[in-house]
């Protein structure tokens, strides 16, 4: 009753205009986290905001958007494509990005208000659809869940996707991983991306080439991170 008659008062303040919605900070993995795992970040953090509907009402959904790759993911494929080609891959055959990559959303609306779960499942689809897009996945589909410790103890599921991609010179399994949960006042989003295989060229028709990935560290070193994030 008392939760529900302080909801009533925020939703009462917020029609009048009298709350607004505090600025996003980046959900963030520490620099030592990082290093551990030789990955790093990509780029400053990016702020977005935009206008939802809660109870009737029209509020700021803030948001703070963090990237990282893994460096040490990046350097082996470009190694083994320069042991196989005799020569450092070309930046535009895509081959130096194909990395596992990770992207933190931090989501605030004012007074802390939990974000209903119609607005999360609505920004976890966008988002899955612009990684697949960014990515080049296709048939970017869910293949069950798991459940996974966070640093503070907090338990969340983890839900595990699976796509591929496919291009006239390469292709490769991947996988994705993502997880949502309530921290400080706000909600974290986490979307993990990463080959699920051997890479296998085919730089002329009928020649396949294959660059060695370690599936099985690539899943420990993402679910380290997600479990870091803060």
């Amino acid at each position: 009753m008392k939760k529900t008659f302080c909801l009533i008062i925020i939703l009462s303040l917020l029609a009048a205009g009298c709350l607004e919605t505090k600025e996003a900070w980046p959900a963030t993995v520490s620099d030592s986290v990082l290093d551990e795992l030789e990955w790093s970040s990509l780029g400053n953090v990016e702020k977005q905001s935009q206008s939802i509907d809660v109870a009737g009402n029209t509020v700021s959904l803030n948001m703070a958007i963090m990237n990282y790759k893994d460096d040490a993911l990046a350097e082996d494929i470009a190694g083994q494509v320069q042991e196989i080609s005799g020569r450092a891959p070309e930046g535009d055959t895509g081959m130096s990005e194909l990395t596992s990559k990770l992207i933190t959303i931090r989501l605030v609306l004012p007074a802390g208000i939990s974000i209903p779960s119609s607005i999360v499942n609505g920004l976890i689809n966008s988002q899955l659809e612009t990684m697949a897009s960014q990515n080049n996945i296709k048939d970017f589909h869910s293949t069950g869940k798991k459940v996974i410790t966070l640093s503070n103890g907090d338990k969340v599921d983890l839900s595990i996707f699976k796509g591929s991609i496919g291009e006239d010179f390469a292709s490769v399994d991947m996988k994705g991983m993502v997880a949502s949960w309530s921290d400080s006042g706000s909600t974290i989003l986490v979307f993990g991306v990463l080959p699920d295989g051997d890479i296998i060229l085919e730089p002329i028709p009928g020649k396949k080439l294959t660059i060695k990935i370690d599936s099985e560290t690539e899943v420990n070193k993402m679910e380290q991170l997600i479990q870091n994030v803060n």
